[in-house]
């Protein structure tokens, strides 16, 4: 897999366009993925949460298990004693995904609380951060055809119930991801 490695936060873990497109990009080579189990018990409670309960505990830890199974070197081991040391945090809280990030070797951390993890803190660490969408839009002007290629292969997949690109493309727009859609709709509408 790529070398370049980020952190996924739980809240962009939690909307599933916005992740199954985000692991498809990881499948595909275009990044190295990773979180702790404790940011995926954050993203099991996330998925509870935002679904208002349509989505069980079970299910959403069993969601948990595939992604962990499809990417099993993802989950990053090891990080609790560099959780002290993390200081300046808004919320402390959030210091274990810096911890993760920093044992994990990874030069991004991908969340939509930005404000959450200040330069100040992590510059020091050789950490930055995107937010989902701007990461998005890294990957489309790395590679445009395997962007147009990943979102293809991800509206693809959705099966219960199927969907057309472009509603997969409104989906992840209504998810947060408004730069990302407007920078790779002219590819689906040109037919490049």
């Amino acid at each position: 897999m790529a070398g370049f490695r980020v952190v996924l936060d739980a809240c962009v873990l939690v909307p599933i366009y916005k992740v199954d497109l985000l692991l498809t990009f990881a499948e595909q080579q275009a990044y190295f993925p990773l979180w702790s189990d404790r940011i995926m018990d954050e993203t099991v409670r996330g998925m509870h949460r935002a679904t208002k309960g349509r989505v069980s505990e079970e299910r959403a830890r069993a969601r948990v298990k595939t992604m962990n199974d499809a990417f099993e070197d993802a989950c990053v081991e090891g990080w609790e004693p560099l959780e002290a040391a993390i200081a300046g945090m808004p919320d402390p809280d959030d210091r274990h995904v810096v911890a993760a990030a920093v044992r994990g070797h990874a030069s991004a951390i991908v969340t939509d609380n930005i404000s959450d993890f200040p330069n100040a803190v992590l510059e020091p660490l050789g950490l930055q951060t995107r937010s989902s969408d701007r990461f998005l839009l890294d990957l489309v002007h790395r590679d445009p055809a395997r962007a147009v290629a990943c979102v293809a292969q991800t509206a693809n997949k959705r099966r219960n119930p199927p969907v057309t690109t472009e509603a997969f493309l409104e989906a992840l727009a209504a998810s947060g991801a408004k730069g990302f859609v407007r920078e790779i709709t002219p590819y689906f509408e040109s037919g490049s």
